[in-house]
């Protein structure tokens, strides 16, 4: 079973400490949703992870044969829009980079295919990306991370340009995704209640350290939530059996930015 070990890793940006001595372990096979109020760490422990911000401490993927460095990693990171002519399939295909010589092979073409397929996105497959919209974009950038059947996916707030449908669409596919391939997938989310629904494991960061990580019952307080958060919240199960959190009023009415 693959496994991530994240142990004692610490950032400084800047001068200004972003998260200190943070372990963590994450197992194939499981969606890990990572949640916390802005600025206090998410995005720069999916950058670490991923190897493109400097941390002192270790960060290794474990696969039962060996251990090591991390690789076979998809990184989605927030939307920006983008102004790449490339058309939507093109930018599927970027996805497999690492493998693609002069020429796409047909196997190549087919797996774009299918993907873009698979989200609902053939009818657009030869439009150009930046002629779509921010919610079509971030559709082909998941379709992009996937393709490469990565070991590692890492998703900064996934559905942040999505509506409703679409987020239910995107993290039904990661979390398929994860259970079919046995990969390690770590979310960026703030919906506490979108991360209930999908993930088995929650990691709750508070001024660049964990302040709760297991089953969403058990970081889901209310009494955590408003300590990290600020905010009286209401949580329980809905009729499906998902937790579900709901603010009802700050317990400061100072404006923190």
């Amino acid at each position: 079973m693959n496994r991530l070990g994240v142990e004692n890793l610490s950032v400084s940006l800047g001068g200004k400490r972003i998260l200190s001595d943070l372990s963590a372990e994450f197992v194939g096979g499981q969606f890990s949703a990572i949640l916390g109020p802005n600025g206090t760490g998410k995005t720069t422990l999916l950058k670490s992870i991923m190897g493109v911000t400097s941390y002192q401490g270790e960060v290794n993927l474990h696969t039962g044969m060996d251990s090591g460095p991390i690789n076979q990693v998809s990184y989605l990171c927030q939307l920006n829009k983008s102004p790449s002519q490339l058309t939507v399939i093109e930018m599927v295909l970027l996805g497999l980079v690492n493998q693609l010589t002069w020429r796409v092979t047909e196997q190549q073409q087919s797996r774009a295919e299918e993907m873009l397929k698979s989200l609902g996105l053939w009818s657009i497959a030869t439009r150009r990306f930046n002629a779509l919209s921010g919610g079509q974009q971030q559709m082909v950038a998941m379709a992009q991370a996937l393709i490469s059947t990565p070991k590692v996916l890492l998703l900064d707030e996934p559905t942040s340009a999505l509506d409703l449908r679409h987020q239910v669409q995107v993290l039904d596919l990661a979390k398929q995704y994860t259970r079919e391939s046995g990969a390690i997938t770590i979310a960026v989310l703030h919906d506490l209640s979108l991360a209930a629904r999908y993930a088995d494991q929650l990691l709750l960061l508070n001024h660049g350290n964990v302040v709760a990580s297991g089953e969403p019952k058990s970081v889901l307080t209310s009494e955590l939530l408003e300590q990290v958060y600020q905010v009286e919240v209401d949580v329980g199960l809905c009729s499906q059996g998902h937790w579900h959190v709901t603010p009802t009023r700050p317990t400061r009415h100072d404006v923190v930015w």
